[in-house]
């Protein structure tokens, strides 16, 4: 059992233990580069029928929405997405091959995870291939990754790292004693969506999965900042200038460099503001529609009921 196992088998900490904490970042730290997809590989020597790391965004969000359409936890797209990098990052892929593979790194991660994913149907809305291509190509994924069957342990993901900031962001908040939580500021489940959203854009899904979870708390910690300021909230803007300072502190401990963070802060940047770019436009669409639709309504007469006689069958 590797180091990322054992830290899985143990319970969460809660908010008045820093050790059990301070454990899994260290653990963490000491497997992200097992973990770390080395996604520079795939544009190598590119072949004319070789996947693209544009194909692999698009594989990426294939595993999102098949993570909403089962309806199954973050970690399965999380787990999955790092099978396809690494898969893609040690062996030469044809684009018309790279559905199937998608598809059953989504099946591995499900299954490891322990979720109940039907093949049928995947298959099913897969359409482009069968039973027998999803089971050899489930073969292959756990072969060349070298997946035991009887290993259900996870991998190390950079969701990990960002519940890894929250607890110790939470411990921080608790020895403050605030009025409110971490998770009533920063909302874990939002921000494992925008982590998705980040990871699958290569030009974020480069960076360390330490990195790219830092850069996206201190993103939104940052944006609620500038709200705090706008609406005058002193103390709220006080708890989060001291959130910034502990965020300062973890890039010191995982060893990140500045021009990296930099960096990955750029990019970041760029993919979130044209995500909630891309959100608002179609929230304010929504309502334009909306409003254009009640311009034409009109009242209508109301239609009486009547009793139908009963209808003989053939």
């Amino acid at each position: 059992m590797d180091q990322a196992s054992k830290r899985r088998g143990r319970p969460s900490p809660d908010a008045g233990n820093m050790k059990p904490i301070a454990f899994n970042l260290e653990e963490a730290l000491a497997v992200e580069n097992i973990y770390r997809p080395n996604l520079l590989v795939i544009q190598e020597e590119l072949q004319p029928w070789e996947v693209t790391v544009s194909d692999r965004d698009r594989a990426v969000n294939i595993l999102r929405l098949l993570r909403i359409w089962f309806d199954v936890p973050h970690n399965v797209f999380f787990t999955a997405a790092t099978y396809l990098d690494l898969f893609l990052s040690r062996l030469k892929v044809q684009e018309k091959y790279l559905n199937c593979l998608t598809v059953s790194c989504f099946y591995v991660a499900a299954e490891k995870e322990g979720c109940n994913v039907d093949a049928n149907q995947l298959v099913a809305i897969s359409k482009n291939f069968c039973m027998n291509d999803l089971n050899r190509m489930v073969k292959i994924v756990k072969e060349k990754l070298k997946l035991d069957n009887n290993d259900h342990n996870r991998t190390t993901t950079c969701a990990d790292f960002l519940i890894i900031y929250l607890e110790v962001l939470e411990y921080i908040m608790s020895r403050w004693m605030v009025g409110y939580r971490v998770d009533e500021v920063l909302k874990k489940e939002q921000l494992l969506t925008r982590l998705e959203i980040l990871l699958a854009n290569n030009s974020c899904a480069f960076f360390r999965s330490s990195v790219l979870a830092l850069v996206l708390l201190k993103f939104e910690i940052e944006k609620l900042l500038t709200q705090a300021i706008a609406n005058k909230s002193m103390h709220l803007i006080g708890d989060l200038i001291q959130l910034l300072g502990i965020l300062r502190e973890l890039q010191f401990t995982c060893k990140i460099k500045s021009a990296e963070l930099v960096n990955c802060s750029n990019n970041a940047s760029n993919v979130m503001k044209q995500y909630d770019n891309q959100n608002n436009k179609q929230h304010s669409s929504t309502i334009e529609k909306g409003n254009r639709y009640r311009s034409y309504y009109t009242p209508l007469s109301t239609i009486e009921e009547k009793t139908k006689s009963p209808c003989k069958k053939n």
